[in-house]
């Protein structure tokens, strides 16, 4: 299996999860690493990024007399492993202070040159053979924006770092920002027996999208309290953890990763200013309902959620199934002029290109609430963006998005780099290809009686 050194490096199974701490002094990196032990993580990494190497040092060393026996690695923040492996080799024999890992953002690889002509990336590794230290080597590739890769080269790019790399490490394109998971699937297949590690943007409600394709998670961001750049949250460490050790949930979808009850979702039959599916066909079926509120619910927790919110009309049909799943509470957000209370309203121009409001009850949460916003689908993103607006306007966080079908476009793909997106049409599928041309094949064949009166969707 891919990876298994790195698991048995760390005696524990599933994706291996390695907060990273953002150090401002000895102190504030005591009390994470304290949290780190606590909820009983593996390890951890240091990050200077604040402040130089020369300020760094002292609080590695600290770290490591008040912590003999900890696994902790660092990061130099822009530094390569070139110049870092001396400095480590100097810890260890000069400071008796032991480093397990250095993780480098860049890890010098040249996808354009033939493996013999990657300069950099040979020089690092004669300095590793010829050291003292022999510590992992995280090794980033495509990572953030350190140097950008053609979506056709990553696989080329993580087949040349694994000649060099312990663990090749990718993410995201910015901080917190969800990598989008074909990338890392090209750099799964070019790693070949290499472990793959995913950094920035995991959090525990989206690691199942990535488990099956990543040994290793370095996490900051997404178990830090929110908007805290510096503090890991005990509680969002631990779901993280508890995801990351549950096997994989994709080999028990198999039955129903083709969304049989797709086939019930009727065409439209009147004018084209009309929604061109209507899902609510596939309400009537009690199977078919119950199933899609399993799937829609699939990535989220009650634990990652407080309230589940519902965009009029349609999405408050499958607000109220995903509450009932989480145990929540839900949350109405009316059409303009029909909210009968004190409110908050936001413009939007919904998907046929008319402008509308949004209305939000005021007060309707405590600043900090954790929102699941659901509707029936996401075409242009006007009304889900008026509804992340409203509910970031009172201090709610977005904790996710949910919708049957999401067009794929430029807003609906910045909507799901940045939160939790779960959605009936899977993308990458035949059918997310038939949503985007706004027709689906079982069109041809629709019949109402599916959903009326077929009883073997509800044996």
């Amino acid at each position: 299996m891919y990876g298994d050194y790195l698991r048995r490096e760390f005696k524990c199974s599933g994706v291996v999860v390695l907060p990273v701490i953002h150090v401002i002094d000895f102190e504030q990196t005591r009390r994470n690493i304290d949290v780190v032990i606590d909820e009983g993580a593996p390890g951890c990494f240091l990050i200077n990024h604040d402040f130089g190497i020369d300020e760094f040092l002292p609080i590695i060393k600290k770290v490591r007399r008040n912590y003999p026996t900890l696994w902790f690695g660092v990061n130099f923040l822009a530094v390569s492993a070139a110049r870092a492996v001396p400095i480590l080799e100097d810890l260890q024999e000069v400071h008796d202070c032991d480093v397990d890992a250095y993780w480098a953002d860049n890890a010098r690889i040249d996808e354009s040159a033939k493996l013999e002509d990657q300069f950099e990336a040979a020089e690092t590794e004669e300095i590793r053979v010829s050291s003292e230290w022999q510590g992992l080597y995280f090794g980033g590739v495509a990572f953030k924006k350190q140097r950008e890769v053609d979506f056709e080269d990553l696989s080329r790019a993580a087949e040349l770092a694994a000649n060099y790399l312990d663990i090749v490490v990718t993410s995201g394109e910015a901080t917190g920002t969800a990598a989008p998971i074909d990338k890392i699937k090209r750099i799964r297949l070019g790693s070949n027996q290499t472990a793959v590690a995913l950094a920035s943007g995991v959090t525990p409600e989206n690691i199942d999208c990535y488990r099956d394709q990543i040994d290793a998670t370095l996490v900051a961001t997404g178990i830090n309290y929110p908007g805290d750049f510096y503090n890991i949250d005990p509680l969002r460490l631990r779901m993280l953890l508890e995801a990351a050790r549950e096997p994989s949930r994709s080999s028990d979808r198999s039955d129903r990763d083709h969304r049989w009850y797709v086939q019930l979702m009727a065409p439209r039959s009147r004018s084209e200013e009309y929604a061109w599916l209507d899902p609510s066909s596939a309400y009537i079926n009690a199977k078919s309902f119950a199933t899609i509120v399993d799937d829609l619910v699939e990535p989220f927790s009650p634990l990652s959620v407080d309230l589940v919110a519902g965009i009029d009309a349609a999405g408050f049909i499958l607000a109220g199934g995903l509450a009932m799943r989480l145990d929540k509470g839900v949350l109405t957000m009316r059409k303009g002029g029909k909210t009968p209370v004190a409110f908050d309203v936001v413009p939007m121009i919904n998907y046929s290109g008319k402008t509308q409001e949004l209305e939000m009850r005021k007060p309707a949460f405590t600043p900090g609430t954790r929102v699941l916003i659901v509707d029936q689908w996401i075409e242009t993103g006007g009304t889900m963006n008026a509804a992340i607006q409203l509910v970031e306007r009172q201090g709610g966080i977005v904790a996710g998005i949910a919708a049957i079908c999401v067009e794929e476009n430029d807003a609906t793909k910045l909507m799901r780099s940045k939160y939790t997106l779960s959605s009936c049409i899977l993308p990458g599928t035949d059918l997310q290809e038939q949503c985007n041309r706004q027709t689906l094949d079982s069109f041809a064949n629709f019949d109402p009686k599916l959903y009326m009166s077929d009883d073997r969707f509800n044996e």
